[in-house]
Formats: C-alpha cells, structure tokens, sequence
C-alpha cells in the first residue's frame, strides 16, 4: 500500500552527460580543495581511463596522489591503507573513479578520516557522525547507483562477511557521470551491472517503503534497461546505450536511496561473502526468484514491472499479469549471458543454509514486499540453485 506521507532526499549534486569530464577541474577548485585523491581500481588503470582523469587534473595544474588498487568487493583492510595514504599526503578530496567498489571504497576513506575507528562499528544505519571531506563519485559502470546513495557495501575478510554502513553522510557531494566512460566496459561486468541496477529499480517500486517520487525513478529505470541493456552488453561502442543505462541506473539509485531494497539483496551479499560471486551476478540469478515468491504478496506492482518491460498484459487475471514480469526478468538474463543458476556461479549447496541464515539478518528483509522466514529463503536459493 502506498504510504500518503514521505520524505525524498538527494542530498548529492549531479553533472551528466557526454564530455562532462571535462567539468572536473572546475568543480574541484569549486571544493578549494589543495590535494586530491584519485580512488579507483586496477582495470580503471588498464583501460585508460585513469589517466584521462589524471590529464584533466594535471591540465588545471591540481595537485593529486592515486590509490589505484581497490579490489572487487573492497576490504575494510584496503580502506584502512587508502586512508593512511590520505593522512600522509594531507588529502582533503577525494575524486572515487570506478563502479561501486570503487566509490564504496572512497566513502569508507572519508568515514574513517572523519570518524577513526574500524568500519564495521558503522555497520547499518546513522552510525556515522562526521561528514569529513568533500567526494566526487564518477562511475564508470550502469549499475550500483553508488554516486547517489547513501550506502556503502564493503567486506571484512576475515570473516567472509559482506556488510553495509547507510549514512546521509556517506552520499557524495557531487555525481559526475560522463557516458563516454563506459564505453570500454566488458560485455559481463555491462550485463552484471545493469542487472544489479534493474534490482535496485524493481526492488524499490515494491518496497514497503515506496513513494510516489521514488516510483516514477523506478519504472522509468525498468522500462530504460530492459530496452537498452542487451544493446550495451552486446554492442558496447552504441553511445545511445551507453547513456540511457548510465541514466536508467542513477534513476534507480535516486529511488533505492528513499525506499531502501529487498530480499534479492538480503540474498546477494551473503552469497558474495561465501562464495565471492560477484554481486551483479547474484542479483542477477536470484532476482527472478525472488520476485515469483514476492508476487502473492503484491500482483498489482509486479503487473505493473511487466508492463514496464513492454509485456503485453492480457488484463484478465492479474497474478497472471504479474508472474510475466519475473519470465521476462529471467529472459532478459538469458540475453545478456548471465548464468540463471547459483551452481553456474560457484556456489555450493551445502552452504546455502549459511546464506538463508545470513540473509535473514539483513536490514533489507523489514522492507520486501512479502515477510520471509529461513526456511523460504533456503527454499528460493534451493529453487535458484
């Protein structure tokens, strides 16, 4: 049911469109910033695209230091030597340049130079008390929404544990996105990040705590990425593409960031923490299944997701409306080339009760459209299995 009251924020700025790199440097002296920090990864460096950053700031004569060895789901290890490095060479911005591991990175940077500590004290919502420096996210990948939100998915390792901080403090201060920068992603991470984005805008149009604003991101965004991202997956130089996802995944980033998400992602970090899948990828293959059990619970927006795809709906019976958007969800996973099964991902099944019983602990179950126990979640990873 539609709640009459809500509140919306974007408390990030944001710069988009093709050749807005080009504003970086502008914005930065904006900031009065002395000494930047590029955060970003290994391909980001690979691509290229790292030292078109680089040149923009040399070219306005900024001073700058790079961490260039963030790790796919970053390690609450890794950010304790990113913001080491910040100290030593006196950083007061950082500029995150990458997907969500990336950005998730530099927020964790800023929380400990503001905050001290370690990362997982700040584990779940408002724990953060000091904003600390400003941060510029670039992504470089459709999918996290990471440069709108308010969250941050990191990893403490010695634990295999997946966890997330959620703070209006963690939102960068501005979002540059520039199209022309993910134009070099490869044809898995396009699918895996666009499947994780299509999650974000499924996942917050059904949430308990959805809103009229947060709604109308999130159905654009459906309707955006299910039209455009086997385009982008398989023809990665279509700068039309290209732009619509980086769009359609801010659309959806803005929603989730007011509605929070659902069991498909209570479900992905744990199956990232034992089996290091990467998250794209586990959304991707429990999304469908997800939705199957959740439609009981709320056919009429499930008719409205399938809609959103372009299904024709034969308006007779509504749950029949609504289980056609979780086939449609698994036909557009089949056309990117994603695995649909957890086996085909490297899971085991003799872990799956760990992860029912770890995604049972998430903070994202209170807002899934249907209430679920341990054993249902071990059934959905059983039937995704």
């Amino acid at each position: 049911m539609l709640s009459t009251n809500f509140n919306f924020k974007l408390p990030t700025e944001i710069e988009f469109g093709v050749g807005s790199l080009q504003k970086l440097s502008e914005r930065i002296t904006a900031f009065q910033a002395s000494k930047v920090m590029v955060v970003t990864d290994p391909g980001i460096a690979k691509a290229g695209i790292l030292e078109k950053i680089t040149k923009v700031l040399e070219q306005a004569q900024l001073n700058y230091v790079v961490f260039d060895q963030v790790e796919s789901d970053p390690s609450t290890k890794t950010i304790a030597g990113i913001s080491d490095l910040a100290k030593q060479e006196g950083v007061d911005l950082l500029v995150a340049v990458g997907g969500g591991s990336s950005i998730d990175a530099a927020k964790g940077t800023r929380v400990l130079l503001a905050n001290g500590r370690k990362l997982l004290d700040y584990a779940g919502l408002n724990k953060v008390k000091n904003k600390g420096i400003p941060l510029i996210a670039i992504p470089t990948t459709a999918g996290t929404g990471s440069e709108v939100t308010i969250f941050a998915v990191l990893s403490e390792l010695d634990q295999d544990l997946k966890f997330t901080i959620g703070s209006p403090y963690l939102a960068p201060d501005l979002a540059l996105l520039d199209p022309e920068l993910t134009l070099l992603l490869p044809p898995t991470m396009t699918a895996a990040t666009g499947l994780d984005a299509l999650t974000h805008a499924i996942e917050a149009f059904t949430s308990l705590a959805n809103q009229p604003i947060c709604d109308v991101l999130a159905l654009e965004a459906i309707r955006i990425i299910y039209k455009y991202l086997p385009q982008a997956t398989t023809n990665g130089s279509n700068l039309e593409a290209r732009t619509e996802m980086l769009k359609a995944q801010l659309l959806a980033g803005a929603a989730f960031n007011n509605t929070n998400l659902g069991l498909s992602h209570a479900i992905a970090s744990p199956l990232g923490g034992h089996f290091h899948i990467p998250h794209g990828v586990a959304n991707a293959i429990m999304l469908s299944y997800v939705m199957k059990f959740n439609v009981p619970a709320a056919p009429e927006k499930y008719a409205r997701v399938a809609e959103a795809m372009g299904v024709i709906l034969c308006g007779k019976d509504i749950y029949e409306d609504a289980y056609e958007a979780p086939k449609a969800v698994a036909k557009l996973v089949e056309l990117c080339g994603l695995p649909s099964k957890l086996r085909d991902a490297g899971a085991t099944e003799e872990k799956l009760d760990d992860v029912a019983r770890d995604a049972l602990k998430s903070g994202m179950l209170k807002f899934n459209v249907r209430k679920a126990s341990e054993k249902q979640i071990r059934e959905i990873l059983q039937d995704a299995f």
